[in-house]
């Protein structure tokens, strides 16, 4: 009797139905919010059973850990690399980064922030959230060069993003280049 050394395949399915939840329970998030997830609720959006999800996340505190890792995770492949492509009008780059982020893609980065206030609760997530961070992170200090101006850029650039998504302001290029100019 020979034994396969090959990829269980049992595995790839599994690991790729709980990628499929994961995408679902960003989109029920997307759709109603963090308050909005149950299991039943992601079952449905994924078009599959509540013993499904529950097989693969028992608890909905399981499935939003996961949710928020994955969302991290996520994020960090889009922005990889990002920092290198500023080039010489750096405002105006990051300010499409920002618009993109309120206007393409705005239920996404409702979900992520939910999904980073919900680790604000949750001490075991907050290293996660922080990594949620980095990426964007990584751009400000292609742009600041120091590491300190890079936190305080990324924490301006967060303030105007949510500050767009409520609507209290648009996303302004001039903005953007005010704020590089005070880093300098």
């Amino acid at each position: 009797m020979q034994v396969s050394r090959g990829v269980d395949g049992r595995r790839v399915r599994g690991e790729q139905r709980r990628s499929e939840l994961l995408a679902a329970t960003l989109a029920v998030i997307e759709r109603d919010g963090v308050a909005g997830v149950s299991h039943r609720a992601v079952a449905a959006q994924a078009d599959v059973s509540v013993a499904s999800i529950t097989y693969h996340f028992p608890t909905l505190d399981d499935l939003l850990v996961s949710a928020l890792r994955s969302a991290a995770e996520d994020l960090a492949v889009e922005l990889h690399g990002r920092g290198s492509e500023l080039g010489a009008r750096p405002a105006d780059e990051l300010a499409r980064l920002i618009e993109h982020s309120v206007v393409r893609r705005r239920g996404r980065t409702l979900a992520l922030y939910e999904l980073y206030l919900y680790a604000a609760r949750r001490p075991e997530l907050r290293g996660t959230a922080r990594a949620w961070l980095e990426p964007l992170t990584e751009i400000a200090r292609t742009v600041a060069g120091d590491p300190v101006k890079a936190r305080l850029l990324v924490a301006a650039l967060d303030g105007l993003l949510v500050q767009a998504l409520i609507g209290a302001r648009e996303v302004d290029r001039g903005d953007v280049a005010a704020l590089l100019e005070v880093l300098r």
